[in-house]
């Protein structure tokens, strides 16, 4: 596919829709109210009433303005502002939530996370991350037309940069957004978990990020207007368990090493219209028969891509003396795919293969199934290391614990499910 003259032509026009992004008109203001997919009323405040056109007085950082709009220059103020309804306007900078959390975990995060009733600290692998959750109109945008004068970044690869849980009518608007090691990541750049009706605006979302926007349990609609989307490392895209209609107007999706992942499963559809591709998006969203496109510009793909390259694939093998237990909560375990690949007997160390796969959902409840059959479960942490599966009509136990690799942290994250003297290894 000629890769040396694509890598330079993808450069170049990385260079352009980086910029672009930033400077898209924003559709969608802040005014509240029922929040529907043609935007809201724009808020008042932003225009000077009395010299129409001309930008009124920016209150001082942190001053609530007339309008209850409130102006912030610090990821304490930020975080300190979240509450229902809130509309709040980050001042031009750079902001790093990992410094500041990361600061509060070193000393006492249960406090913290039991004064601050909308956000949450929590560990992953290396490092921290912030967790906004159950608040519902919560409105964040940058005080520029251009995105790039606002910039929230972290620093933990494993981290997403702005996870949102339990969030509607959720809107986010002239801001860039991404990891500061630009090598690879695990976590995203946006997670939108249980979250309806969802707009984002004049934004950019760049790479290591392994996904720009990966979306679990959401419904209703996603709207995207002047949104760019550009190299992440396992694409621009990822739906799980999600429905409703995902809309993108004047985007930009590029760059990324793979195509993402999406499935129209439970009602989920797609519409791009004025939007531009890479190679790599081109290849999972062009050719596909519930993917509706209008007037969009396609990367250097002209034949049926062969999609059996993202077939996930089980380790070959597993040197047990690398790996350490660590510790986990039921989000580790939630809203993601356990793959089985072997079961070891522990006494004779006997291994014979498995395709079984295991979900776990929030609800408590879980499944195992493979090409022949299904079981139900419940399941709950009981400590920092360890979980209990509990199979349905009484068919016994399992111990869960979960194993990551010492010397590769990007290697796949392992399960094990120990029950009468076997261990069922899978990975995720």
């Amino acid at each position: 596919m000629k890769k040396k003259m694509l890598a330079v032509m993808m450069g170049v026009l990385l260079s352009a829709v980086a910029l672009s992004g930033c400077e898209g008109k924003e559709t969608t203001g802040s005014g509240r109210g029922t929040l529907t997919e043609a935007g809201t009323t724009p808020a008042a405040g932003g225009e000077d009433p009395d010299n129409p056109g001309e930008a009124g007085p920016t209150p001082t950082p942190g001053q609530q303005a007339e309008d209850d709009v409130v102006y912030v220059d610090s990821i304490p103020d930020l975080i300190q502002a979240i509450k229902p309804d809130a509309k709040i306007v980050l001042k031009a900078g750079e902001y790093s939530i990992s410094e500041y959390i990361q600061d509060v975990w070193n000393n006492d995060p249960d406090l913290w996370n039991k004064n601050h009733k909308y956000a949450e600290i929590r560990e992953v692998y290396d490092g921290v991350e912030l967790v906004i959750r159950d608040v519902d109109g919560l409105d964040i945008k940058g005080e520029s037309d251009n995105c790039a004068d606002v910039e929230i970044v972290t620093d933990p690869r494993y981290a997403a940069v702005m996870s949102f849980e339990g969030c509607d009518k959720l809107i986010l608007s002239g801001m860039t957004m991404g990891h500061t090691d630009r090598g690879e990541c695990w976590g995203s750049v946006i997670d939108l978990v249980d979250c309806d009706s969802v707009i984002l605006n004049n934004m950019d979302l760049y790479g290591c990020g392994v996904i720009g926007l990966n979306l679990e349990y959401c419904s209703n609609f996603l709207r995207c207007t002047d949104v760019t989307i550009r190299e992440c490392s396992q694409g621009p895209l990822s739906n799980s368990n999600s429905r409703g209609e995902w809309k993108f107007y004047n985007c930009n999706l590029v760059g990324s090493e793979s195509g993402g992942f999406f499935s129209s499963s439970n009602g989920l559809s797609l519409y791009f219209e004025n939007c531009t591709f890479g190679d790599k998006e081109t290849e999972n969203f062009m050719f596909r028969d519930d993917t509706t496109t209008k007037n969009c510009t396609w990367g250097d793909v002209n034949i049926y891509p062969d999609y059996s390259e993202y077939v996930s694939e089980a380790p070959e093998a597993v040197d047990v003396n690398n790996l350490k237990v660590t510790a986990f909560d039921g989000d580790m375990l939630q809203y993601r795919e356990w793959t089985g690949f072997e079961i070891v007997d522990d006494a004779t160390g006997e291994i014979e293969e498995t395709g079984q796969r295991v979900y776990f959902y929030s609800d408590g409840t879980g499944a195992m199934y493979d090409d022949i059959s299904e079981s139900g479960f419940s399941w709950a942490v009981d400590s920092q290391y360890s979980a209990m599966i509990t199979m349905d009509n009484n068919q016994g136990q399992f111990g869960v614990t979960i194993y990551l690799d010492k010397n590769d942290p990007l290697s796949p994250m392992f399960m094990v499910l120990s029950m009468n003297g076997k261990s069922f290894w899978y990975y995720s």
